[in-house]
C-alpha cells in the first residue's frame, strides 16, 4: 500500500509539472474568493494552494481538507474528528477504531487505547491515562477540555497516537488541533535572527582547514619497475631413435629340388640345310 500512495501522490501533486501547477494556481484563485470557506483561507491563494496540495496527496476534496485543517500558532493541524475520519475511511484496517476503556476507583474515565484489526491481526495504539495527561500539563492549562471532558480527549488523544504509529501516510505527520493547544506555543514559536552564511564563505573556509591539517609533505610518485617478461625456454628437438639392426642371421633358404635337364649335343641340336649350287638357283634366261 505505501507503493501505490507514494506512486499516487507523485502523480497528482501540483509540483508535478508546470501545467499542474498552473491549474492549482487558477484554483486556489478562485477558492480564496469564496466567504464560505475558514478564515485562513479567505482571500489567501497560497494558503488555497497549500490546501489542494494536501487534498491531491489525500485524494479528497480541498473543501474538505479547508474546513478539518486548523492554522494552531503559526503551524497546520488537523481536527481529532477529521483524523479518526480518515483512518476509518482509508480501507487500510478490518473495521474500524475500538475503544478500549478503563475507569478509576470513584467511576470516572481513566484511560483509553485504540485498536483494530489488519488482516485478522490486532494492532493497537499507546495507552493513554490521566496520570500522563496530569504529567504532560494537559489537565492544568487554562480553558482546559481535560477536566470537563476527560472520555472524548482521552478517545481523541488515543486516537491520534494509533494515527500517528501506526499509519503516519494518513495524517501526513500533522498533529491535532487538541495536541497542539496541549503543548503550547512554545514548540511552535518561530526561529528568528538565523544567520545564512555566504556559500562563498563557506568554500573559503573549507579551502583553510583543508591548508591547515594537510600533510605538509609532498608525495613523490615513485615509478615502479616493469620487468620485462622471460623468455620462453626452447624446446630441445627430439630426434627419433636409430632402428637397430637384427644381430640374428639369416637362414638359408633350403634348395629346391630341381631334376637335371638332360644332355643335347651342339651337333645333335644343329642339322645342316643341304647345300644348294647358285646355278640351281638362277632362272635359264640369266644362263
Amino acid at each position: 500500500m505505501a507503493n501505490a500512495l507514494a506512486t499516487r501522490n507523485e502523480n497528482t501533486s501540483i509540483f508535478s509539472s508546470s501545467e499542474a501547477w498552473g491549474l492549482a494556481a487558477k484554483m486556489a484563485t478562485s477558492l480564496a474568493q469564496s466567504t464560505i470557506i475558514p478564515k485562513d483561507f479567505q482571500g489567501n491563494a497560497n494558503n488555497a494552494l497549500i490546501a489542494i496540495e494536501l487534498a491531491n496527496r489525500l485524494q479528497v476534496s480541498p473543501l474538505m481538507v479547508m474546513q478539518n485543517l486548523y492554522v494552531v500558532y503559526g503551524r497546520p493541524a488537523w481536527s481529532a474528528q477529521y483524523m479518526i475520519a480518515m483512518i476509518n475511511g482509508s480501507g487500510k484496517y478490518d473495521f474500524e477504531l475500538q475503544y478500549d476503556e478503563k475507569t478509576d476507583k470513584n467511576g470516572k474515565p481513566f484511560s483509553c487505547q485504540c485498536w483494530t484489526e489488519k488482516n485478522g491481526r490486532r494492532v493497537t495504539g499507546p495507552v493513554i491515562d490521566m496520570d500522563m495527561a496530569k504529567a504532560e500539563g494537559w489537565v492544568d492549562k487554562s480553558g482546559s477540555k481535560w477536566k470537563t471532558m476527560p472520555q472524548m480527549m482521552l478517545r481523541y488523544r488515543a486516537a491520534s497516537f494509533f494515527g500517528r504509529m501506526n499509519c503516519p501516510e494518513l495524517t501526513m505527520g500533522f498533529y491535532t488541533q487538541e495536541e497542539v493547544v496541549d503543548i503550547g506555543p512554545d514548540q511552535y514559536t518561530e526561529v528568528q535572527d538565523v544567520v545564512v552564511t555566504p556559500v562563498s564563505e563557506v568554500e573559503k573556509s573549507v579551502k583553510e582547514d583543508i591548508t591547515a591539517n594537510a600533510n605538509s609533505v609532498d608525495f613523490e610518485e615513485v615509478a615502479q619497475e616493469v620487468k620485462p617478461e622471460p623468455k620462453p625456454e626452447p624446446v630441445p628437438e627430439v630426434k627419433p631413435e636409430p632402428k637397430k639392426r637384427s644381430t640374428k642371421k639369416a637362414e638359408p633358404k633350403p634348395e629346391e629340388d630341381h631334376a637335371p635337364e638332360p644332355y643335347v649335343s651342339a651337333k645333335e641340336d644343329h642339322i645342316p640345310e643341304p647345300y644348294v649350287s647358285a646355278e640351281e638357283d638362277l632362272p635359264a634366261e640369266w644362263m
